[in-house]
This record gives structure tokens, C-alpha cells and sequence, in this order.
């Protein structure tokens, strides 16, 4: 009996410590596997998402020696610029990103450089082919600080630029590479590139058997909302053609067309909802729809020109489904959007009154195609 009382008190004894280590183990494993750690477990397991920052360009360049003047465009990321030669040492700027606008002027003084205009003021200076660009850049509320080396390469069309944010390579006929969108906007982007242009424009002077008259210009006429009497203009000072249109009727449209020497009046017209037609003096000129493209057939009326009518047959094709467009055909390559319209012109096979007819057309189609409240 007193085995038995002896043996029930050693295990009555034992129990209170063997359920505290049973405790004590239990809210261990509970602090381990309980919610916070499998949290703590997935965080560890996925990686914070790295934002892909650098935006390639590939922009085509376009010298024309004769005309002082240099064009660099990447249609696919809507930056374009262009430069050309007003006097010695001066030059004009046009610079686009997506569909915003710019000008300015650059001004040469021995080897400095200096790029000014609408949110624009950049310093380039160097000697023997090595330059810095530095200053700022503004659009829409936000400035970006440039600082940038260029080196050349082998030539003076072929640099390389490089910087916190820029990296690019050039040559006679492109500029690509890639730039930080967290660090460079597409403004900033243009107006480096517009004084590497300056600098092709001022090294390509042509030699003396390359200085025939050439038939090829280039043209480059910037929309915007009318200014005075117009509802809607687009304009090239350098290749003098100004278009605008004023909205009297609904569909329909008072057009005035100055291209070269010359100066028209008419009416562009909307009656069908899928033509557009032009009516000046002796201008008949149509764009009609046909499966996603347009056809642009009639004549344009020519002033100070041996022939007194230009027939025109083209079309007018979309480009990227966003209701931009292109032409390409023997002696004239357009390309088309809300914004501008650009590109290569043979004036003896298109005078610029073809150029100016063309584009009163486009104009009333975006006016009755609005991507804004505003029209363009």
C-alpha cells in the first residue's frame, strides 16, 4: 500500500512540469508558423517590382546641305527636331515631343554654343570634337537639369552622348540609343539632339560640285489652333506655306492657302461623311475614304508656274490605327498626325500648292475627327 501511495505522488509531482514544457513548446511553434511568418515567408519569396525606366530611340536624319538644314525624327516615340541655318552662326529650331511643340534658336560664338526658346536654355561648348551640354529643359510644369558629354567618333556627323540618363550614338543618318524616362523627357531628348543637328548643318556644307539647285524640300508645318480669323492653322515659315480653315457651317469650312508666291481662297466641304473636298479659283480636289485609306484625286490650281493645274492621284494611308497617316509616292513622302505634317517634297513634281491643298484637307478631318475638345 505504501508502494502504491508512494508511486501516485511522484506521478501527481511530475505532471505540473511536464504540461508547463508542453505549453512553453506549443507558443514556441505558434510564434514561428503563425500568420506573420508565412507573411514575412511570401515577402521574402517575391522581389519588389523594378520599374523598366529606359526608353529606346532610333531616330532616321535627314541633311539637306543646300537648303542648311538638318531633320532627325523617331515617329514611333513622337520626337522629332529640326534645325536650319537663318544667318552665320544662327539657326532656327523646331523641336516636337509627342504632340507638343516647341521653337527656339541656337546661337554660335566661337565654340559655344547656346540653345534658347520656349522652356529651352542649353549650353554646349567644347573644341577638337569633345563638347559638354548642360542647362534645363521645362514641359508641362516639369524641368529637366541636362548634363551631358559628347565625344566624337570618326567624323563630324558621329558622336557619342552620354550622361546621368542619355545614352546615344550618331552618325550622318541616325541618332539612337536610350534614355531615362524618370530623368530625361522627351523635350530634353530633342533639344540635346537640335544642337548635335546645329553642328551637322554647320560641317555639311555642301562642296562645290554638290551645289546645283536641288528640287527636294523639306517641309515641316506645325498645327495649332487658329490664331485671328481661323479656327485651325498649320504652318512652315521656312518652306512658306500657312493653311487655315474657319469653321462657318457645321461640315463645312472657309480655307485660305498661302504656299510660295501664291495665295487662294476656297471652301473644304464634309456633305458625305466619308469625303472631304476643296474648292479655290480653279482647285478641285478630293479625299475619300476607301477600306481605311483615303484617295486624294483632282487638280490644284498652280500661280506663277508654267502650267496652269497640277493633276494629283495619291493616298493617304494610316499609319499606327491612331488616325495618323502617311504618303509615299515618286517625289513626295508625308507623314501625317494631329500635331504635324512632314517630310520630303519634290516641288517640280508637287509645287507647294499641291502641299497646301493636301493639308486644308487633313485639317477638316481632324476638326470633324476631334481627339479633344479643342480639335487638335
Amino acid at each position: 500500500m505504501i508502494k502504491i501511495l508512494s508511486a501516485v505522488l511522484l506521478v501527481s509531482s511530475a505532471c505540473p512540469a511536464f504540461s508547463f514544457d508542453l505549453q512553453t513548446v506549443n507558443a514556441a511553434g505558434i510564434e514561428r508558423t503563425g500568420p506573420a511568418a508565412v507573411e514575412v515567408t511570401a515577402a521574402a519569396e517575391v522581389p519588389a517590382a523594378v520599374k523598366a525606366a529606359s526608353q529606346y530611340l532610333w531616330m532616321s536624319v535627314s541633311n539637306n546641305a543646300a537648303m542648311k538644314e538638318a531633320d532627325a525624327n523617331d515617329y514611333g516615340a513622337r520626337i522629332e527636331a529640326r534645325v536650319r541655318e537663318t544667318f552665320q552662326d544662327s539657326y532656327d529650331v523646331s523641336l516636337r515631343s509627342d504632340l507638343n511643340n516647341s521653337w527656339g534658336s541656337i546661337r554660335k560664338s566661337g565654340t559655344y554654343y547656346t540653345l534658347s526658346g520656349s522652356g529651352l536654355y542649353l549650353n554646349m561648348s567644347g573644341s577638337n570634337g569633345s563638347y559638354f551640354i548642360n542647362g534645363n529643359v521645362s514641359e508641362n510644369g516639369h524641368t529637366t537639369q541636362v548634363s551631358v558629354n559628347v565625344s566624337k567618333r570618326f567624323d563630324d556627323f558621329s558622336y557619342n552622348i552620354f550622361g546621368n540618363g542619355l545614352n546615344l550614338y550618331t552618325d550622318r543618318n541616325s541618332i539612337n540609343g536610350n534614355y531615362d524616362t524618370d530623368r530625361f523627357s522627351k523635350k530634353a531628348v530633342a533639344g540635346v539632339v537640335s544642337l548635335l543637328l546645329a553642328v551637322q548643318v554647320e560641317k555639311g556644307q555642301p562642296k562645290h560640285e554638290e551645289k546645283a539647285v536641288r528640287n527636294t524640300e523639306r517641309v515641316w508645318l506645325i498645327t495649332r489652333g487658329g490664331m485671328g480669323w481661323n479656327t485651325v492653322e498649320a504652318s512652315d515659315p521656312f518652306a512658306r506655306i500657312t493653311v487655315g480653315l474657319r469653321k462657318i457651317f457645321d461640315r463645312e469650312y472657309d480655307a485660305e492657302i498661302e504656299a510660295g508666291g501664291s495665295r487662294v481662297y476656297g471652301r473644304v466641304s464634309n456633305f458625305f461623311s466619308s469625303r472631304y473636298e476643296l474648292r479655290a479659283g480653279r482647285t478641285d480636289l478630293r479625299m475619300e475614304e476607301w477600306a481605311g485609306s483615303y484617295e486624294l484625286t483632282g487638280t490644284v490650281e498652280l500661280q506663277n508656274a508654267e502650267k496652269p493645274e497640277q493633276a494629283v492621284k495619291l493616298e493617304l494611308r494610316s499609319r499606327f490605327g491612331d488616325q495618323s497617316f502617311y504618303i509615299q509616292d515618286t517625289g513626295i513622302s508625308l507623314n501625317i498626325d494631329r500635331g504635324s505634317i512632314s517630310g520630303d517634297v519634290d516641288t517640280k513634281l508637287y509645287p507647294k500648292e499641291v502641299v497646301g491643298a493636301v493639308t486644308s484637307l487633313v485639317l477638316a478631318f481632324y476638326q470633324e475627327h476631334p481627339g479633344n475638345p479643342n480639335g487638335f
